[in-house]
C-alpha cells in the first residue's frame, strides 16, 4: 500500500527512545510524511525519530502534551496539510489501524475519528479500565454524543475542526478538550475499534492521580457552566460557540482557572442538583431547559445519580489505593465503577 500523502502523522514525544522509531516506522507505512515534537527529551529520542525517518521539532524543554500537540497541528498547517493523525509514543498503538482512520476520515470528512480500545476490555490494565469508563461517562455528556474512548491517543483531526476552538488547556487535559469542545459546538466524533498493547513494565508519563484529577476537574467544570448555559436558555444543546465562549470565558488565566476549577467543583453536587431539578421541572411545563442531560436516552434520575455519587467513588479509590501499598488487592472500584459508570448511551 502506498503511504496517504495527504494526511501528517504526528506524534508528541518524551523519553520514548525505547519505542519511537517502531512508531515512526510503523505510521511511515501509511502515511508520507511523520512529524514528532521532541518534548525537552533528554534521552536521544528526537535523533532516533529522525533516524527513522521523522522530522522532528525540537522544544527546550519539557511542556508536555498539550503543548506539544498544538505545536504539532500548527507545523501540520504551514505544510498545507488539512488532517493529522496523532498517535502516541510509548507503542501502545498499532500503526496498521491507521487505514481504517483513513478510510473513516473519506466518508466523514468533517469529524474527529478516535481509536477505542473497548473491544476487549478485559485486557486493559484495571486501574486504566476504571478510568476509562468514568471519564467516558462525563466527557460524552459535556460532547452530548457518546464516545466509546475518550482517553485513546490514536486520533484523526481534521485541522478546520481543530482551528474552530481555543485550546486552553495544558498536558493531557487538551485531548479532552478537544473532544469537548468540538463535540458541544455541534460537530461528530466517531469511534473505531482499534487493538492496544500493554506490555509488562509499559513505561507511561500518564500520572493516574495527578492527570486524572486534572482531566476531572476540568470536565466537572465544563459540565456546570455548560448546564447553566443551557438553564437560561431552554432548548440550547450546543453551548460552545468558538473562542471566548462558555467555559473559555472562565479561563482568563492558568491561576483563575485553577480557581475556578476548585471552585466549580466543591459546587458541583449541590449546582448538579439544581440543574436535575429546573430539568423536571422544565419537562412539566414542557421548557426544554437543560437538555443535553437527556441525550443519552437513560433516565434523567440515573445519570445525575452518578454524578451525586463520585465522592464515594473517590473514597473507594482511595481505599483501593492504599490497600495496594500494603499488597491487598481489595478492588472495591471496579464493581462500583461496572454498576454506575459503564452504562451505554440508549440512542446513537
Amino acid at each position: 500500500m502506498n503511504p496517504d500523502m495527504s494526511v501528517c502523522g504526528i506524534v508528541a514525544a518524551y523519553n520514548a527512545r525505547a519505542t519511537i522509531a517502531g512508531v515512526v516506522g510503523g505510521v511511515r507505512r501509511h502515511l508520507g510524511t511523520v512529524v514528532v515534537a521532541d518534548d525537552g527529551c533528554t534521552d536521544g529520542t528526537g535523533e532516533a525519530a529522525r533516524q527513522a525517518g521523522a522530522e522532528v521539532i525540537r522544544l527546550g524543554r519539557n511542556r508536555g502534551k498539550g503543548h506539544a500537540l498544538r505545536l504539532l497541528f500548527a507545523e501540520a498547517r504551514a505544510r498545507g496539510f488539512s488532517a493529522v493523525i496523532a498517535i502516541d509514543a510509548d507503542g501502545q498503538h498499532d500503526a496498521d489501524d491507521i487505514p481504517s482512520l483513513l478510510h473513516a476520515h473519506r466518508e466523514h470528512p468533517g469529524a474527529i475519528v478516535t481509536g477505542s480500545r473497548m473491544g476487549d476490555p478485559d485486557s486493559i490494565p484495571r486501574h486504566r479500565r476504571n478510568s476509562m469508563l468514568v471519564a467516558r461517562f462525563f466527557v460524552s455528556l459535556a460532547a452530548n454524543q457518546f464516545i466509546e474512548d475518550t482517553q485513546c491517543g490514536l486520533r484523526l483531526y481534521p485541522l478546520a475542526a481543530i482551528e474552530s476552538m481555543a485550546l486552553r488547556k495544558e498536558r493531557y487535559v487538551t485531548e479532552t478538550e478537544i473532544l469537548v469542545k468540538f463535540g458541544d459546538s455541534g460537530g461528530t466524533i466517531r469511534s473505531l475499534p482499534i487493538k492496544a498493547v500493554y506490555p509488562p513494565g509499559q513505561t507511561t508519563h500518564f500520572r493516574s492521580i495527578r492527570d486524572v484529577a486534572a482531566i476531572s476537574c476540568y470536565v466537572i467544570s465544563y459540565l456546570m457552566v455548560k448546564w447553566g448555559v443551557e438553564a437560561v436558555r431552554p432548548g440550547a444543546v450546543n453551548t460552545y460557540r468558538g473562542p471566548g465562549t462558555g467555559r473559555d470565558v472562565f479561563c482568563v488565566s492558568p491561576f483563575l482557572d485553577f480557581v475556578f476549577e476548585c471552585l466549580t467543583l466543591f459546587a458541583s453536587l449541590p449546582l448538579s442538583a439544581l440543574y436535575g431539578l429546573w430539568h423536571v421541572i422544565g419537562r412539566c411545563a414542557s421548557i426544554p431547559a437543560v437538555r443535553s442531560v437527556a441525550l443519552n436516552g437513560l433516565p434523567v434520575g440515573v445519570t445525575f445519580r452518578s454524578i451525586l455519587l463520585l465522592p464515594i467513588l473517590l473514597a473507594l479509590a482511595i481505599v483501593d489505593l492504599l490497600a495496594g501499598k500494603v499488597s491487598l488487592d481489595l478492588d472495591w472500584t471496579s464493581p462500583f465503577v461496572r454498576r454506575y459508570y459503564a452504562m451505554r448511551w440508549r440512542v446513537s
